[in-house]
């Protein structure tokens, strides 16, 4: 009983220095097997005088600990030093590209990893490809002679380009269950600074294995609570990747916010406009609008615009218009806005015109075009003139302006 007891306390203390240890240097696929082959190693040694074959609470307790180091790191195993194997082929100047493939056996075999990977000219550059017929005399002689050196180092067995994987660790629901978790691929360019030119998210090529021999030595009740251990790390995980999902949804509304503009634009009915012609010359222009938009929260937006009736220039009085907007409009990355809204605008004409319609904008920085169609109503409120109807027509409408 007092040497079981020693032998727990001198592996407790064994522990709690990895634990302390973790992280501090990066773990290496030989930290990897040394760390599995000692949780076997104190598991043989608890089992070795166990009067029932059973692990006690206490010793579940240490050998958590164990467990604890293992799956607090990452590992990493690489090209560069022979422990996984890392083949380039020649250069293609049709794809202008290296392709390459990767191929690692983890604990003899119990894990087999292999991936095909392009390394492609302008990640070997890390810089744009440009397209051959594009290129100019000295881009030529410059791309010709990266390949020809490139290619003359790899084959003479200097490792040019090498691969590295990151991957974790965790026990799982068998007594000697593990499960393995690649977390990355990189490609590394190994120039006078190494640095990764291409990184590959492994995280869903996930696997299973067993270390040693199965021999069960936990109670029921262990068991038990070793499954809801992973019930709960599948759960966390899940949500994770539910997160992440969201996360790169949002990129697609990236600063998602109510429409804020400045702009110029003209206006031309329908009527003016004949798609089968290209003589843009012959288009009409009947309205310009100079137009301020602010965001109401992140999706709605209200302004105001002012404009002149171009057509009534001719005439003694100009006719001028003012209105006002809402509308609602979606961020689609940084460069696309579409929107639609409704407006209502008074002319000096006596006319009310009432629009709904849809747009969209193009930013460019602070800088944006637009284009428009609206739907148009246009009626005279002078109570002199009764028998006039409503005039209904479409118009479209493009602009320039500042957007924020």
């Amino acid at each position: 009983m007092t040497q079981g007891f020693v032998q727990m306390k001198s592996l407790l203390g064994f522990a709690a220095v990895l634990i302390s240890s973790a992280g501090i240097f990066a773990a290496t696929l030989t930290d990897a097997q040394d760390r599995l082959a000692a949780i076997e190693e104190f598991k043989s040694g608890i089992l070795s005088s166990s009067p029932n074959g059973f692990f006690s609470d206490e010793e579940m307790d240490a050998l958590n600990l164990l467990y604890q180091v293992l799956e607090e790191d990452e590992y990493t195993v690489n090209s560069l030093n022979g422990e996984m194997e890392f083949s380039i082929g020649e250069y293609s100047l049709v794809e202008t590209k290296w392709p390459t493939e990767i191929q690692w056996l983890f604990l003899d075999g119990k894990i087999s990893y292999e991936r095909s990977v392009d390394i492609m000219y302008s990640d070997a550059m890390e810089k744009k490809y440009v397209p051959e017929p594009e290129m100019t005399e000295y881009q030529r002689r410059d791309y010709e002679y990266y390949i020809n050196d490139y290619e003359n180092r790899i084959r003479s067995g200097e490792k040019f380009f090498y691969a590295e994987l990151t991957f974790k660790l965790t026990h799982w629901q068998g007594a000697s269950e593990y499960r393995f978790e690649p977390v990355a691929l990189k490609i590394y360019k190994n120039s006078k600074r190494p640095r990764a030119i291409i990184t590959i998210d492994e995280a869903q090529n996930k696997d299973f294995f067993t270390f040693a021999e199965e021999k069960e030595f936990r109670t029921e009740k262990q068991i038990e609570k070793n499954n809801a251990r992973i019930k709960k790390l599948l759960k966390d995980e899940s949500k994770n990747s539910s997160t992440e999902k969201a996360k790169k949804k949002d990129i697609i509304f990236t600063e998602q916010k109510g429409r804020r503009t400045f702009y110029v634009s003209a206006e031309t009915s329908t009527d003016n406009i004949d798609f089968s012609s290209t003589d843009f010359t012959s288009y009409k222009l009947d309205n310009m609008y100079g137009t301020l938009t602010l965001g109401l929260g992140k999706f709605i937006f209200a302004g105001i615009s002012a404009g002149i009736d171009l057509t009534s220039l001719n005439d003694d009085v100009p006719v001028y218009s003012f209105g006002g907007i809402l509308g609602i409009n979606l961020n689609l990355g940084t460069h696309l806005r579409p929107y639609g809204q409704t407006s209502i605008y008074a002319r000096t004409d006596d006319h009310v015109v009432f629009k709904t319609g849809a747009g969209i904008d193009f930013k460019l920085g602070k800088f944006m075009l637009n284009l428009e169609y609206n739907y148009n109503w246009s009626n005279n409120v002078n109570t002199s003139v009764k028998d006039e109807e409503t005039e209904k027509f479409g118009s479209y409408t493009a602009g320039i302006g500042l957007t924020w």
